[in-house]
């Protein structure tokens, strides 16, 4: 099982938001009480420290960085060539974030947990 975690499953997840679909959270707490990895690009943790600078999303990014970093079934997941190269090749997606994290799910051959209708 592996996954990667767009910014708002990410927040919701971690904030215990109720507009997490509980599909989402039934995986997420599948792949870390059974093993597996939850992928976190950067791109997502450089959202989500945007969205918490901004005011956007109230919570505790040192907290969830460092929950992040505890936690063997998540992993950071850095943006290199190798991302990069996909990237460049998803051209359907619109949104350059969102790009980053199909890109990065396709080079891990890992499904998308996201709301967003680009990664369907």
């Amino acid at each position: 099982m592996v996954y990667v975690l767009d910014t708002h499953i990410l927040l919701w997840y971690f904030t215990g938001n109720k507009r997490l679909a509980k599909r989402f959270k039934d995986i997420i707490d599948k792949t870390r009480n059974e093993g597996g990895l939850l992928l976190i690009p950067t791109i997502v943790l450089a959202e989500s420290l945007y969205l918490h600078e901004k005011g956007r999303v109230e919570f505790d990014f040192d907290k969830m960085f460092r929950f992040i970093e505890k936690e063997p079934e998540f992993e950071v997941i850095g943006f290199g060539v190798e991302v990069f190269e996909e990237v460049t090749r998803l051209k359907n997606i619109p949104e350059l974030h969102d790009r980053i994290i199909a890109a990065t799910a396709k080079f891990y051959v890992a499904e998308v947990l996201s709301i967003d209708k680009s990664f369907t």
